[in-house]
């Protein structure tokens, strides 16, 4: 229960962080259109862009970092026993709940300081808020740690986490062509 939802939350921000990354290839190409034939660029094109790569980066690392489609070295992983890859698995579980929880940890007093001083970046007309990129910096780095619990978890225990290959072969298990 816990893994079916945990996957669909994180699927739909990766989702978000999609089409979050279309959006700014158009503005990217409207700013650029604009420079170029207009004389008449996007102001605050820099900025937002800056800040939204770290958002849209934040948005899709739980969901794979929970498919576990994230770079891996498989020469080692691969040649080891179910034991030792659940060792491992368990590591990278503790790596990755420190790692996280420090980001997470680091990251929240400046959050709050961008939203008491509505942090703000860039010069002229358009100066893009910086303290919701903080919030998703804090908010999405506890989300990861979770990925990584539940990863954990599950390595501990020998079972694997649900995912949309796990839920076609139980749907795809349970058909049965019936005769007419």
């Amino acid at each position: 229960m816990v893994d079916n939802v945990f996957n669909s939350v994180t699927r739909v921000c990766s989702t978000i962080a999609a089409f979050w990354a279309l959006a700014l290839a158009f503005l990217i190409l409207y700013d650029i259109t604009g420079r170029a034939f207009f004389n008449s660029p996007f102001d605050g094109t820099i900025e937002i862009v800056a800040n939204s790569m770290v958002s849209i980066l934040f948005l899709q690392l739980p969901y794979t970092i929970y498919r576990g489609a994230h770079l891996r070295t498989a020469i080692v992983y691969q040649n080891l026993s179910e034991y030792g890859q659940r060792v491992i698995d368990v590591i990278v579980a503790l790596l990755g709940i420190w790692f996280f929880f420090s980001i997470a940890l680091g990251a929240f007093e400046d959050m709050i300081i961008g939203w008491e001083v509505d942090e703000r970046e860039g010069e002229g007309s358009i100066r893009v808020p910086i303290y919701p990129v903080r919030t998703l910096l804090v908010f999405f780095a506890g989300i990861s740690m979770i990925a990584y619990v539940i990863l954990g978890w599950h390595a501990l225990f020998g079972t694997h986490p649900f995912s949309e290959d796990t839920e076609l072969e139980n749907v795809q298990g349970s058909h049965v062509d019936k005769p007419l």
